[in-house]
């Protein structure tokens, strides 16, 4: 999790212990945030100020060595998220003022551009068998879920398809993959779920 600039994780394995204690993974002076680990644990994605802009990095699972992925200079780039096969990640980023969507290889490269509408695109996530990507929109005058093909799926070339109607904020696919939870208009307090 991220607290105070600086990215803590906590051993799980300890959980009946009465004084368990989180460990400092990334410490910064800077912002590191949305932290997220890779499907097999040996890296972690998260967005950082610690180039100056909000960007996109990879390090290993032990906090180092960290490595800058995306290069915006400007635009606040943040919500990173691993393909299940763990080759990709997902974000978003303001590059031209609203937020739309983008991939880049695990390992670097040019980011692509996966969204180009007007409204704001936020928030992604995998579904479980890689073949979409959730997303927050406001492209039908609300906040919304909505999904898109993933890139190099078979459903490749395939339209954006609003998931929710009454509202999504943030969501995310069950491990079975039968369910989208999520939560509405930002409110944190009631998670919703769909099939």
């Amino acid at each position: 999790c991220a607290i105070d600039n600086n990215i803590w994780r906590l051993d799980l394995r300890a959980a009946n212990a009465p004084h368990r204690a989180a460990s400092r993974l990334l410490a910064s002076r800077f912002n590191d945030v949305n932290p997220r680990y890779a499907p097999d644990g040996k890296r972690i994605a998260f967005a950082s100020a610690r180039s100056g802009n909000h960007e996109i990095w990879v390090c290993g699972s032990e906090g180092e060595p960290c490595v800058q992925l995306t290069f915006f200079r400007g635009p606040h780039a943040g919500s990173p998220r691993w393909s299940p096969d763990g080759r990709w990640i997902v974000f978003d980023c303001r590059s031209e003022g609203n937020a739309d969507l983008f991939v880049i290889s695990a390992e670097g490269g040019n980011p692509r551009r996966l969204t180009t509408e007007p409204g704001e695109e936020m928030l992604p996530s995998w579904s479980r068998d890689g073949k979409w990507i959730y997303f927050t929109s406001n492209r039908s005058g609300a906040l919304q879920i909505w999904k898109l093909p993933a890139p190099g799926s078979a459903v490749s070339g395939s339209e954006a398809v609003q998931v929710t109607r009454q509202g999504g904020y943030k969501g995310s696919e069950s491990v079975d993959g039968q369910w989208l939870y999520y939560t509405k208009e930002r409110d944190l307090t009631e998670i919703w779920r769909i099939p």
